[in-house]
């Protein structure tokens, strides 16, 4: 075993790389891994990237170590997720939890791209999605009152009722969204792209690393391109 610090992307993190042998036996390996597990909680590690089909997760995972997710990336670019994906651009869909700085962003990029915006948002924040999408000259519709079916939705939350797209609908769903969203087609094929003085070379996923980044601060949402984006 052997241990590296890296500082990608201005995150503080510890490249961890295991070589067993191909006669190392499963007793062998299991104690290499839990092992590794103690020195990475010794040096207080507490989320874990993993190459890209190792199968020892729940070794660490069983740990409290937390599995890096993509969920501040894909929010942050979420109008321009669903806007490259989309290939008609009539109308978007957006449910959100609350009027904040991504929801906001989020709504805003729509309106660039599509001619209409349907809003499921709790009521007092209407009035704050209203102002943005105006600055960009839509007005955004309750979605009570959805004339049409949209061509491209985002759900940054849930929906409180179940929400039924048409099979052309590209849809994009965070944060345990997708178990009241039917129909549609999810988004599964995303790449992004960073300046070139902050690309990076490891072995591991990069997504989670520009996710963490974005959540630490040290990269901005400006930075990051995304270079594709397609249904499954």
């Amino acid at each position: 075993m052997s241990y590296k610090l890296l500082r990608p992307l201005g995150l503080t993190c510890v490249w961890a790389e295991l070589r067993l042998g191909d006669r190392a036996s499963g007793r062998q390996a299991g104690r290499c891994l839990r092992a590794c597990a103690g020195e990475l909680a010794a040096r207080r590690a507490l989320t874990a990237v993993f190459q890209e089909g190792l199968a020892c997760r729940d070794v660490f995972l069983d740990r409290g170590f937390r599995e890096a997710g993509c969920g501040a990336l894909l929010a942050a670019k979420a109008g321009e997720i669903v806007t490259l994906a989309a290939k008609n651009r009539q109308r978007a869909y957006l449910t959100a939890r609350r009027a904040d700085r991504g929801s906001l962003e989020t709504a805003r990029r729509l309106c660039e791209s599509f001619r209409y915006l349907t809003l499921d948002v709790p009521a007092e924040s209407f009035e704050q999605f209203e102002d943005v999408c105006g600055a960009a000259g839509v007005t955004p519709e309750p979605s009570a009152l959805c004339p049409s079916p949209p061509d491209a939705a985002v759900f940054l939350c849930g929906p409180v009722e179940t929400v039924f797209l048409p099979g052309k609908c590209v849809k994009l769903t965070l944060d345990g969204a997708g178990e009241t969203v039917k129909g549609g087609r999810e988004i599964g094929r995303i790449s992004f792209t960073l300046p070139e003085a902050r690309r990076f070379d490891l072995p591991f996923p990069a997504a989670p690393l520009l996710s963490a980044a974005l959540e630490a601060g040290t990269v901005t949402p400006g930075e990051v391109t995304v270079a594709a984006a397609a249904v499954r």
